[in-house]
């Protein structure tokens, strides 16, 4: 396999998602499923994976991403991207502009979610194929825009998508994936998802993860002592998820001839390198905008798990933030903050305890907060 550092995998190259690919298609007749996990997971080659087969089986598929700025420019994505499909669509689509407006798309003359309504409606009852099978990525970041541009504009976009799958049931099918949690939306978000299944994206099974480092020191002919050794090392660094493989084996390229405890090295370098290669800094960096003006307690918080050599309880946890001298001093107010962290996959719940979710993470966060 060639290497796709950062970049969207082929579907014929995404290994390990079988279960996953089952369980969405499986979906598909009952309205769809919303796509969870940490970013860097793999969410979006997953779905392009989902997407190729779909099209082999005979359903109308569309795949558009919802990561605009403004409602009209995701209509206006959405409905060329249905016109792409077949002449039916591509004609219902023509008339659809004919009917909002002419040149480019006079939202001023009709709001943009009843323009999607009208969109929706017309294709529905256009395709041939059913269920008409709609990919659409990042979702909640134009929900997010949406919402903050007017409280419970997001809402009311995530709540149409909802409705039209319920009023249209085995007609038209949604998956939903997107970077950021529906919670970051709003505290009324998650509901519009509750129609449909939730499918976890996580790491690849080891096996699978040591059989994709392989393939990809095969493809970049990385030179090696032992491929298969090599191979397992890689899969153990990167925990198993594709993204940090396809850069450690990046890393091994650029040696000669790699050994296995080089892998462990190639890590270090990365997570402690002044450039962030693998853009780790993120994971700080998005605080602010994920928990506003609670940013630094909540850095904080985590600084008190990432150094933490087992997980914690809360009144561990609690006492810690005392001794700091942390502004998060109610006990309740802290199991909140938890469980928003255990959402954004910062921390992962051990029994009543918690800890880092990521140890690669977690050893990212302590270099980057020194």
């Amino acid at each position: 396999m060639s290497l796709v550092v950062g970049g969207v995998v082929p579907p014929e190259n995404v290994v390990g998602r079988v279960r996953e690919q089952q369980e969405i298609l499986a979906s598909l007749p009952d309205g769809g499923a919303a796509l969870v996990g940490d970013r860097r997971h793999g969410k979006t080659s997953l779905a392009r994976l989902v997407a190729h087969t779909a099209r082999l089986q005979g359903l109308t598929v569309v795949s558009v991403s919802a990561e605009r700025q403004t409602y009209a420019e995701f209509v206006t994505a959405l409905a060329a991207e249905l016109g792409r499909v077949d002449n039916a669509l591509r004609q219902e689509v023509d008339r659809w502009k004919v009917a909002v407006g002419t040149g480019p798309f006079k939202f001023e003359r009709v709001r943009a979610d009843a323009a999607l309504d009208d969109l929706l409606q017309r294709a529905v009852a256009r395709t041939k194929n059913g269920p008409l099978v709609l990919f659409i990525d990042e979702v909640t970041v134009l929900a997010r825009n949406l919402e903050r541009e007017k409280p419970g504009g997001g809402d009311a976009f995530l709540h149409l998508l909802r409705r039209f799958r319920q009023d249209n049931s085995g007609k038209l099918a949604t998956v939903l994936s997107g970077s950021i949690g529906f919670h970051h939306v709003s505290e009324d978000a998650l509901s519009s998802v509750n129609d449909i299944r939730k499918v976890t994206v996580g790491p690849i099974r080891h096996d699978h993860a040591t059989y994709l480092a392989e393939c990809l020191l095969l493809g970049a002919n990385v030179p090696t002592t032992d491929r298969h050794q090599v191979a397992e090392s890689v899969a153990a660094a990167a925990e198993n998820v594709p993204y940090y493989i396809q850069h450690l084996v990046a890393g091994a390229a650029r040696e000669g001839s790699v050994k296995p405890d080089r892998i462990a090295e190639l890590l270090a370098a990365a997570i402690t390198d002044p450039h962030d290669p693998w853009d780790l800094r993120h994971y700080r960096d998005r605080l602010r905008n994920y928990y506003g003006d609670d940013a630094p307690a909540i850095a904080g918080l985590l600084d008190i798990y990432a150094h933490a050599p087992s997980p914690l309880s809360v009144n561990a946890t609690l006492q810690f933030l005392k001794t700091e001298g942390s502004p998060i001093t109610d006990r309740d107010q802290l199991v909140s903050f938890i469980e928003r962290l255990e959402q954004d996959h910062y921390l992962r719940r051990v029994g009543d305890d918690d800890c880092f979710a990521s140890g690669l993470v977690q050893s990212a966060w302590r270099a980057m907060r020194r």
